[in-house]
């Protein structure tokens, strides 16, 4: 399993096993990246479920994360059932869940560090402040609760 993340359009590329795919989250509304970095803490932290809309324009999908027994985080990726989650339509849009296009169950300590792995070069170029071109900055309080995460795992 790994991340990669590229500023600009807050790309995600998600690779689980075999598979690649790569989605892109509108910088322009809300801070998704902040969003991620905080379901991921969330899980570490041993949260059963945490969910993160990345909303492309127009679409995008929902990342879902869950532990799976003490030792393993399950991934679901789907797309948005109503894909027109920034220009409501009438009746107003709500989370609606469409067909899965990732499932998958890895180690928790797998899932963590792919994910700290990734968001080095991303904590490097914004250490405290906003990342270059995204809306807002870094949860270093996640963070931090994640790589805490990792070290017990590993030191156990």
């Amino acid at each position: 399993m790994s991340f990669t993340f590229r500023a600009g359009w807050c790309r995600l590329k998600l690779s689980v096993g075999g598979e690649v795919a790569v989605y892109r989250a509108t910088g322009i509304e809300d801070n998704f990246f902040a969003d991620l970095v905080r379901a991921v803490a969330h899980i570490a932290s041993g949260g059963a479920v945490a969910t993160v809309l990345w909303g492309d324009e127009p679409g995008g999908v929902f990342l879902d994360f869950g532990r799976s027994g003490p030792d393993h985080a399950a991934i679901a990726v789907h797309e948005l059932g109503l894909p027109e989650w920034l220009t409501p339509a009438d009746p107003p849009w709500i989370p609606v869940r469409g067909n899965a296009v990732v499932a998958a169950r890895i180690p928790v300590v797998t899932f963590l560090t792919a994910f700290m792995d990734a968001f080095a070069d991303v904590r490097e170029s914004a250490p405290e402040g906003p990342i270059p071109g995204w809306c807002g900055g870094v949860p270093k309080p996640e963070f931090e609760a994640i790589r805490h995460e990792i070290h017990r795992r590993r030191s156990a």
